[in-house]
């Protein structure tokens, strides 16, 4: 079902510092399938962007709303 049509945005649950590299792996596998894939990772302390996957971070910080506004500030960028 992923796989046969593209999203918005994906968002990608990073858990843990030990969760990065299987994170950039499904992102990786996703951008060169669905090269204009938008993706984002979701976690709820630092993450630094080391790579060119994924596009944003979105960090949760146990606030529901902060997360909605992030998710929506990447899904429709204001110009």
């Amino acid at each position: 079902m992923f796989w046969g049509r593209q999203y918005d945005l994906v968002l990608i649950d990073v858990e843990g510092e030990e969760g990065i590299p299987r994170a950039e792996h499904m992102c990786s596998e996703i951008k060169t399938t669905q090269h204009h894939q938008l993706v984002a990772f979701v976690c709820n302390w630092r993450v630094a962007i080391l790579t060119d996957c994924p596009d944003e971070i979105v960090r949760t910080e146990f606030d529901p709303a902060a997360f909605a506004q992030g998710v929506s500030d990447i899904v429709s960028p204001t110009a």
